[in-house]
Formats: structure tokens, sequence, C-alpha cells
């Protein structure tokens, strides 16, 4: 069962017949609050909030055997077998056990890592996020007027963005840097003017070593904040900002994700993709460090031969920097362009 987008239903492979209108949203209620059963009151007050009482109790009663009816008719489920509605005289809920539900399967992911800060995700950790919110498919029950359904689609879109920053914090760490950036711009899809986020794909751009996209992130950030909030960004933002501008590279090492629970003990030996993402975070974290390096001794350079270098001179033969990759010297032919 798929709340997320359009709402679909199925039984097996099958979709579920069309349900008439109320009995959909009284599915759709008891689905998204199947932890606890509803009494027969409250139900039809949220189903028909305007209505008399005594009436809004027969409606209720209809609607439930339109379901109850609905759901026995299904492709799978036959007509001697039970229902997932479980119904007594005064209450109704649904068996949760009966079926899957993708709020149910995405807000399992999220408790399950609530706690846990990006940089500290696991391996395993991470992809049980990444699969959460590939459910995501739009907002709850998107084309749905129920009255009822606003808390809950403006919640779990807080929750959806919170676990793609949390995405975002895990692939820095990893030196993921293009898979992090993808994650950033779907969050500002949702919400341009997420200053965290604007951030976040700055450091994200600048590990990649694209100092220029850098630069235009925090412009964007600026120009959208001023226009939208009318505010201007954070000391914190502006301060990474000034980094950049300056070529003054900030620390992007970060706190390295803890090892997977399940992985191999110390005396074991690690399964090649183990192995392998292993040695993708060191190096990455390798580029991390020569970068440093490489602009500490672009500083030193600078230091000891005046303007010499800046006249086109390059440094002596003797000098390290004669050795940097063309990895840093593509970084410092942009860095100039943007001074």
């Amino acid at each position: 069962m798929r709340l997320f987008g359009f709402v679909s239903i199925d039984q097996g492979s099958r979709p579920l017949p069309a349900l008439p209108t109320k009995a959909l949203e009284l599915l759709c209620y008891l689905l998204i609050y199947r932890d606890r059963a509803h009494t027969r009151d409250g139900l039809a007050e949220v189903l028909w909030p305007e209505g008399d009482a005594a009436v809004s109790k027969r409606y209720l009663r209809q609607t439930l055997w339109k379901l109850n009816s609905s759901l026995r008719r299904g492709p799978v489920t036959g007509p001697d077998e039970e229902s997932a509605l479980v119904v007594d005289r005064d209450r109704v809920r649904v068996d949760p056990t009966s079926s899957w539900v993708d709020v149910g399967a995405f807000e399992s992911a999220r408790a399950a890592t609530r706690d846990t800060p990006g940089h500290r995700l696991t391996e395993t950790q991470a992809r049980l996020v990444e699969s959460a919110v590939g459910l995501y498919r739009g907002d709850l029950m998107e084309t749905s007027p129920y009255d009822w359904c606003g808390f809950e689609r403006d919640r779990l879109r807080v929750t959806y963005l919170a676990m793609l920053e949390q995405l975002m914090d895990y692939c820095e760490a990893c030196g993921l840097y293009a898979r992090g950036i993808a994650f950033g711009q779907v969050i500002l899809r949702h919400d341009l003017a997420r200053e965290t986020t604007h951030r976040r794909l700055m450091r994200l751009h600048l590990g990649a070593g694209d100092r220029t996209s850098a630069v235009h992130q925090y412009e964007q950030c600026r120009t959208v904040m001023a226009g939208e909030l009318g505010i201007r960004p954070s000391s914190s933002t502006v301060s990474l900002y000034d980094q950049i501008r300056d070529d003054r590279l900030p620390d992007l090492s970060g706190p390295v994700p803890v090892a997977d629970a399940r992985a191999p003990s110390a005396g074991a030996e690690a399964p090649p993709s183990a192995m392998a993402d292993a040695l993708a975070r060191l190096n990455g974290r390798l580029d991390q460090i020569q970068a440093s390096l490489a602009a500490l001794q672009r500083t030193m350079h600078q230091a000891r031969h005046g303007s010499s270098a800046d006249a086109g001179h390059g440094p002596p033969s003797g000098d390290p920097g004669t050795l940097r990759p063309a990895k840093i010297r593509s970084e410092e032919i942009r860095s100039e362009e943007i001074r």
C-alpha cells in the first residue's frame, strides 16, 4: 500500500479495485494511524466533522461495510479469509501485520537512525536511509484535500528533508561528493531557502574540487534568503564563504563514519566489498589531505617569492609545487579565475 504521492493499493501483484471516496479516506486514515484502535465516534467525527453525530455514525457503518466488502473481493483475499480490517462493537483498526505500507517502512527506517548523525552512519544504516527516502514519491496523499491529512503531510515532509541532509553528511564524510550534491539538490527543490542545505552543498562542491560552484552556491543562498525571507545568511555560512573566497581551505575532514556493526572481527579477513569501500573512503581522505598540503605549499611559495609567482614565473624547479598532480593544478586555475 503506497500513500506517498498518488495513493495506490495492491493485493499481491494486482491493484485493488477502486474504492468509494469515503472508504478510501477511511482506509488511509487507519493505515497512517495503524498503531492504535479508533473509536467509532472518533472516526465519525474525523470523516464527517460538520455532520450530526447520529447521522455520521450511520455513514461510518455504511462506509465500513463497503470497505470490508471491497477488501474481501480483492484479487487475493477470498470471501472466507480474514480482512486486514479489524472491527468490533466500539473500535476499528487495521492489522499492522497484514500488509506492507510505504509510510510504515519509511518511519521505521527513521526510528532506527534518528539519533545517529550522518557522519556516524554505518554503511548498512546509510543504505537503509537511502532506501527509505526512495519510498517518498511525493507528499503524503498529495492529491487528497482532507483536513486531517495536513499535519501528517507536513510532518513526513520535514522528516524526509532531514533524512536527505543526514545522507549529505554521510556522503561528505565518505568523500562521495557527487552523491551528496544530488541529495542536496533534491532538498532545495522542496525548500529553496534552506540555509543549512546551501552550506552543506558549499562544502561538498569544495570537497569535489569545484571552488567555483561552491561560490555560486553561496550567491544563490544569499539571493534566495534576501528575496524570500528578507534576511542575510548566518555568520556560519558567511564564514565558510570567506574561507572559500580567500582560498583558505576549511576543514572538511569531519569524523569518519563508524564501522558497520556486522563487520568482521579484527582477526577475520574483510570481504572484498568491505575492503573496496574502506579503500574508497581512504582515497577520499588522502585527496583532502593532498588539497590541504597544496594550499599550504602555495601560501609558503608566495611568501618566499613575493610577486614573482603572480607574474607567471611559477615555482623554481626544486619547489615541491612542481610535483603537484594535475587535479590540484586545475583547482588553482579555477581559484585564480574566481579572484
